[in-house]
């Protein structure tokens, strides 16, 4: 797949067959993932992979964001020791969000090429999954991406066109 059909192709799919992903397949989307882009290469990110139902129960539990039934999610986790020991502070409260965002992108993408859908979600008890996994105080759940094979693909939205969002040169002063 070319990289541009991917990125206009990838939906946010929220209803998933009952078909489970082959742990290879999960194993090639996170190495998708562990290549993305990190500041200063810091890496300050950790993932849970999620394939147990009874763990994606308790999950969703604890996400009014999910629908559905993914076959498998992913956590995906600062590592806020990590990131404030080779970056400083900008790591910490910046950089290593933007990392995880990069990653998570990766994700998707990752998992769109290979014919799985994702849909990432916010809104979930931070504190709770922490509690549900046992994760120490450095590292920080930010972001769940459920996946499997998609039960019904959204059609495209309406993007904003270029000529609205780029500005070559300078942003020109309005009115």
């Amino acid at each position: 797949m070319e990289t541009f059909d991917a990125i206009k192709g990838r939906r946010s799919v929220r209803k998933y067959t009952d078909r489970k992903i082959p742990k290879e397949r999960l194993e090639e989307i996170m190495q998708a993932a562990v290549w993305s882009p990190s500041g200063s290469n810091a890496q300050a990110w950790e993932f849970i992979v999620v394939e147990n139902n009874d763990d994606i129960k308790k999950i969703k539990t604890l996400s009014p964001g999910i629908f559905g039934n993914p076959a498998a999610m992913i956590i995906v986790c600062r590592d806020l020791k990590r990131a404030y020991e080779v970056c400083g502070e900008l790591g910490r409260d910046v950089l290593s969000l933007m990392d995880i965002s990069m990653a998570s992108q990766n994700i998707m993408l990752a998992a769109y090429d290979i014919g799985i859908a994702s849909c990432v979600v916010r809104s979930f008890g931070i504190s709770a999954v922490k509690r549900l996994y046992d994760l120490p105080e450095h590292i920080n759940p930010e972001l769940l991406i459920t996946l499997g094979y998609p039960e019904e693909t959204p059609k495209p939205r309406k993007r904003r066109g270029v000529s609205e969002v780029v500005h070559w040169g300078r942003r020109q002063v309005e009115g």
